[in-house]
């Protein structure tokens, strides 16, 4: 493990004095040259309030071959309101593995339109999903949305899409199962992660974390805070980059914290250190 020690200090936009730990000795060059160093006497820390530009370069270097390949689904599926509508429900509570699997075992039986759906037998969705898991819960559900979105919003999940973001998020979340989560991923559609980041449990823990937010906070409050985090010119990026940093390195149990490029701005791991 190659280490470099110093504490954090902010000053003239340069960041000083940083702890840095990494088993990643290629940033480590890097990782200095931003920070720069101050002896241990004079060690002192700052809660910082905005990603530096420099740490998403690293973030890219890192995490940039991890990013999500652009065919993982049938074509035209992701840009298709209401196929990305039924993505999202079969993403809830699992891995992407699994929502692929069960989304081409559902496009293999049915054709994803509202009106087929909605008189599907659940049964029959039940069977062509089941190898995503919670297949009955999810079943129910995407039966249940494709009744509403036809009943509601006459078949047409585009059009709640191009209302304002506000009342497009408060039209999503009258559908069956949809949380704020789930409507804010339907919304990127839309405003892109530029104005919109949705939460799930890593970009929750991350924030957490980071002490960009108290324990307790709730959903709206760490949304804000970490669109306030990540610059916007480079939001759409670096959101994702930032959740991949959260699913590979700061995880839930036995988090990597000696190879993580944000331990110097961590709260949770200088509370660990006492």
């Amino acid at each position: 493990m190659c280490a470099w020690k110093g504490s954090y200090h902010k000053t003239s936009g340069k960041y000083r004095g940083i702890t840095v730990w990494t088993s990643e000795k290629r940033y480590l060059p890097e990782l200095k040259s931003l920070i720069g160093y101050i002896p241990k006497k004079r060690r002192k820390t700052v809660k910082v309030k905005t990603l530096d530009s420099k740490l998403i370069d690293l973030l890219e270097k890192k995490y940039g071959c991890l990013w999500w390949p652009t065919d993982m689904y049938p074509e035209g599926s992701l840009s298709d309101p209401f196929k990305h509508l039924i993505i999202t429900i079969l993403s809830q509570n699992t891995s992407e593995t699994n929502c692929i699997r069960a989304y081409k075992g559902l496009t293999a039986k049915f054709e994803i339109k509202p009106e087929v759906l909605a008189n599907a037998e659940e049964k029959e969705i039940r069977d062509s999903i089941r190898s995503g898991g919670l297949y009955n819960i999810k079943a129910k559900r995407i039966k249940e949305v494709s009744k509403t979105v036809l009943e509601k919003f006459n078949g047409d999940v585009g059009h709640i899409l191009s209302l304002s973001k506000e009342e497009a998020k408060n039209k999503l979340m009258e559908l069956p199962g949809i949380g704020n989560k789930t409507a804010d991923v339907l919304l990127t559609d839309s405003y892109s992660y530029r104005e919109v980041i949705p939460i799930d449990t890593h970009m929750d823990r991350i924030a957490k974390r980071l002490g960009l937010v108290k324990q307790d906070a709730g959903y709206d409050e760490t949304q804000e805070a970490l669109i306030d985090f990540i610059p916007e010119e480079r939001r759409n990026r670096a959101s994702g980059l930032l959740w991949l940093l959260a699913k590979h390195t700061c995880r839930a149990v036995n988090p990597k914290c000696y190879e993580c490029l944000l331990v110097h701005l961590c709260e949770y791991k200088r509370g660990k250190n006492g």
